[in-house]
């Protein structure tokens, strides 16, 4: 049986649909991992939506009522009680704020953009038949996202080619067969298809199996970010950088921009700080630490460190076991532990090895060739300290032992500003203990002088201090602003202090059916460890709004928690916490059902079908947009059939008309005050009138006898002007 080219335009359509469809997923992938967009999948089947009356060659006028009521489901589905201010909105693209674009009205402008797309895809697909310029704009998306994003590429650029390929080989043989007016069997069919199967699986095959050159080229990525500083950053002038990790902590200063993007998730059975490392030596301008002949340690996965000798808690530290689970989403070779916790053990599936720095108290996983490893996922166990107030009270001078930690924790660079000794002087001068020094500091950053902000930060001018600017000219920054300021006043006070960064705790959330903390980039932070004879590192928060996430007691006033930081430190660790409205994800409604495309004449079965359903949808909605209009004379002709006492029925129905018509009533608000404000928006009397029958029922149990008739007229009146 021979193939009409017309037969095989048909099913090359559907094919290339398909592929094209793909595509565009692979587009909408990144968009879900990078930022904090949900339900992908509505947009999904929106392009499946739009592709379908594309290629049933729907009326172009037809389509857009379909796509636009789409659209106003979806925007509904999404963000419930939804406005969608087109000034305002239209006002903020004018002026290029674009961060105070509405949710709804950035996710209509994301239909609008599919929309355009799919036209696209049908336009490469039917018209012009050639999707190789999509194929290369997709290839090049995915590399460039790949390149200056934590988005990773590589199984997507795989699925790219082999989509390309695939889509190229069909359209070649399509072309062919028009061109030339061929009438092909299905045998020479199927061995194109097979040769083209083939030749894609080889390729691909090679493709992995292959010796492969290391980068001959570095990575653009630092060499653009310095040299943007490096111009940005000339006389003194602010920068934005954007808040999360980054083991470059050399030259601090400048603006942050927030970052939602998810770092890791966390099942801690309660909320604390995360620690990467801390560094020790102070430059003027920021810190680094010489990892270069560091101290460390090797353990294998799933050893218990309480053998090990550098496992050791003081017999006056209290503490608690805990485990968790930690789930990454971008992917380190550092291992996150808990701020001031003992770490006793680590697992993971693939984790082989782990190196431990002591002086950067930072864990590094490793392949057994010595390669560093990124891990997906590791559980850990570890002791989480609770500290006496009474016994780090009991701290003034430095042990015999401690003559090299001092030298090292209290290390300053020289020609620092005499008046940041005096200051430390001056703040400590009144204590006589190290415990209450170090508050005495920390307590001064909650001054009214200090302000927390990211923005407008400068950086310090070439011969500037970076903590001397803070402390005596802006007085306004972030964490590293204070924590840095924290760790030279201790030292400046010959108190032995370093400087710690990781992350808090996050916030709540559910992932993967399970009740845990979500800790994003902006969740980054930095704070500081004091060190005290007997006990070890202690954590100090001084920067302003947060409260950190470790618990002390004072035994002297024979009490088990004078002090518990509480739950209610900021989420973001680069900004406090403000009110936000952010639009909750809901879970889909409705399960997509997948059917098989048909030819000929099931193919016209399945378009009038699908034209009858999709026309019903519309009518459903239109319907229950305007439901506010129709809904109060089915109600009055409802209550017109029935007889009897309904009064108090009725009444209910009307506030719940009214509540539809946007005059909810608030909380706390009277009946009485209610019924007043209704009457002043219709100008009216009746609604006093019912309230106040309604009243009487209600509280005195008056029975309606008959009442019903004599209010119908004045409950009916206010239903018909809830419609207008």
């Amino acid at each position: 049986m021979n193939v009409t080219t017309p037969m095989l335009e048909k099913w090359m359509d559907v094919l290339l649909y398909a592929f094209g469809l793909l595509l565009i997923t692979e587009w909408l992938r990144p968009v879900e991992k990078l930022t904090d967009t949900g339900n992908i999948v509505v947009f999904v089947l929106f392009v499946i939506f739009s592709l379908l009356l594309h290629y049933f060659h729907v009326h172009w006028l037809i389509r857009c009522i379909l796509l636009s009521v789409y659209i106003m489901i979806s925007v509904q589905f999404l963000h419930s009680n939804y406005l969608l201010d087109f000034t305002a909105n239209l006002s903020n693209i004018y002026d290029g704020k674009w961060e105070l674009l509405s949710n709804p009205f950035r996710t209509l402008l994301f239909f609008l953009l599919l929309w355009l797309v799919t036209y696209l895809i049908h336009y490469w697909v039917l018209v012009k038949q050639s999707i190789f310029f999509f194929f290369m704009l997709t290839v090049i998306f995915i590399s460039i996202l790949d390149t200056f994003t934590p988005y990773d590429g590589d199984k997507a650029m795989i699925r790219i080619i082999i989509i390309g390929f695939a889509m190229l080989g069909l359209l070649a043989l399509l072309r062919l067969s028009i061109q030339e007016q061929l009438r092909f069997s299905r045998a020479p069919i199927k061995k194109w298809i097979l040769l083209l199967t083939g030749m894609i699986t080889i390729s691909v095959l090679v493709g992995f199996g292959a010796p492969k050159f290391s980068p001959q080229w570095p990575d653009p990525v630092p060499f653009i970010t310095s040299y943007s500083d490096k111009v940005m950053k000339e006389d003194g002038s602010s920068i934005d950088k954007r808040v999360g990790y980054d083991e470059d902590d050399s030259e601090l200063g400048g603006s942050i921009e927030p970052d939602s993007s998810i770092v890791f998730y966390n099942n801690a059975p309660a909320g604390h700080y995360w620690k990467v490392e801390n560094k020790d030596i102070y430059t003027g301008k920021g810190w680094v630490s010489l990892e270069d002949g560091m101290d460390f340690f090797t353990f294998s996965n799933g050893q218990e460190m309480t053998l090990l000798n550098t496992y050791d808690i003081p017999e006056v530290v209290k503490a608690d076991e805990m485990s968790a689970k930690v789930s990454m989403m971008e992917l380190y070779s550092h291992i996150l532990h808990p701020q001031s916790g003992y770490l006793k053990k680590v697992e993971s599936k693939k984790g082989k090895e782990f190196k431990y720095y002591q002086d950067m108290d930072k864990i590094i996983s490793e392949k057994e060739d010595g390669e560093r490893l990124l891990l997906k996922e590791y559980e850990m166990t570890y002791d989480m300290q609770r500290f006496d107030i009474a016994e780090l009270r009991k701290v003034t001078d430095p042990d015999e032992t401690m003559g090299v930690l001092m030298d090292k924790n209290t290390q300053l660079p020289e020609g620092l500003p005499n008046r940041i000794y005096e200051l430390a002087s001056q703040l400590t001068s009144n204590e006589t203990n190290w415990y209450d020094k170090a508050k005495a500091i920390e307590n001064y950053f909650d001054g009214p002088d200090f302000v927390y902000s990211k923005d407008d930060i400068a950086y310090p001018e070439a011969s500037q201090d970076y903590v001397d600017q803070f402390l005596f000219e802006t007085q306004i920054g972030y964490c590293d602003n204070y924590s840095t300021a924290m760790v030279v006043l201790l030292r400046a006070a010959n108190i032995p202090a370093r400087w710690v960064k990781g992350y808090t705790e996050g916030e709540k959330s559910i992932y993967k059916g399970e009740s845990v903390y979500k800790v994003t980039n902006n969740n980054a932070h930095s704070w500081v460890e004091v060190y005290f004879s007997g006990i070890g590192w202690v954590p100090f928060e001084p920067t302003k709004g947060f409260t950190g996430e470790v618990e002390f007691y004072n035994s002297d006033l024979k009490q088990d928690n004078v002090k518990k930081s509480e739950t209610n430190a900021p989420a973001n660790a680069e900004q406090k916490k403000m009110e936000t409205s952010e639009r909750h994800d809901t879970p889909d409604k409705a399960n997509q059902a997948s059917g098989d495309l048909f030819v000929g004449s099931f193919g016209g079965i399945l378009k009038w079908s699908s034209i009858t359903l999709i026309s019903l949808l519309m009518l459903l909605t239109i319907g229950y947009f305007s439901r506010r209009k129709w809904i109060p004379y089915l109600q009055i002709l409802r209550y017109k059939k029935k007889s009897g006492s309904h009064f108090a029925t009725a009444y209910l129905v009307l506030l719940k008309q009214l509540k539809r018509a946007g005059l909810a009533r608030p909380e706390g608000q009277t009946l009485r005050e209610y019924a007043a404000y209704v009457d002043a928006v219709y100008g009216t009397d009746e609604m006093q009138k019912l309230t106040a029958r309604y009243e009487l029922m209600i509280y005195r149990g008056d029975v309606e006898n008959g009442e019903w008739e004599h209010l119908q007229i004045g409950w009916e009146s206010l239903m018909k002007k809830t419609s207008s």
